[in-house]
């Protein structure tokens, strides 16, 4: 009996090793680079941390999904660049206050609902509409020149109805870095 559990327990090692093999299928190269550029970041005369204060609007203004009210311009200063690359702008990060679908953040602590924010790049003519957290703004956001040792990046943000609102609050953030080329 003894003789039989070894070899049972045997079979069962040797067995499922079999099962755990397998053919190599590819190799997956990861590249990337680190800078030394820095810039400090002014955000509307505040801090790198600030505080954008939207237009009161009417729900009467955001009583249908996809309406957008309020519009408001911001300004990140870039200065003291340094370092070898030439172009800066800024790259909205994903987080808990952004909706990881659309890329609107989401209005975290207020009372309006059926509200979100939607960030613009104001520096293309049409004011393309940027998607937080997204990985298609290191191609489509618009770079501006860092040479110089500044640089100003405008952006704007504006109200986003995700459906008829109702009357409130509305309170979100991001957390953004400044990204070069």
């Amino acid at each position: 009996m003894k003789n039989l559990t070894i070899v049972a327990s045997l079979v069962a090692v040797f067995g499922s090793v079999g099962l755990a093999q397998a053919a190599s299928t590819g190799t997956i190269t990861f590249n990337g680079e680190l800078t030394a550029n820095t810039c400090d970041v002014v955000v509307d005369g505040q801090t790198a941390d600030a505080t954008v204060v939207l237009p009161t609007v009417g729900t009467n203004q955001l009583n249908g999904a996809t309406q957008t009210a309020g519009e408001t311009g911001f300004v990140m200063a870039l200065n003291n660049c340094s370092g070898t690359l030439q172009t800066a702008s800024a790259f909205f990060e994903a987080g808990a206050s952004v909706d990881s679908v659309t890329g609107r953040l989401k209005n975290l602590t207020g009372t309006a609902s059926n509200v979100s924010l939607q960030l613009l790049d104001a520096s293309s003519a049409s004011q393309a509409v940027i998607q937080a957290g997204n990985a298609n703004q290191v191609t489509n956001t618009t770079y501006k020149d860092v040479t110089s040792g500044s640089a100003t990046l405008p952006y704007a943000v504006r109200y986003y109805a995700e459906g008829a609102t109702t009357a409130g609050t509305v309170i979100s953030n991001v957390v953004y870095s400044i990204q070069y080329q």
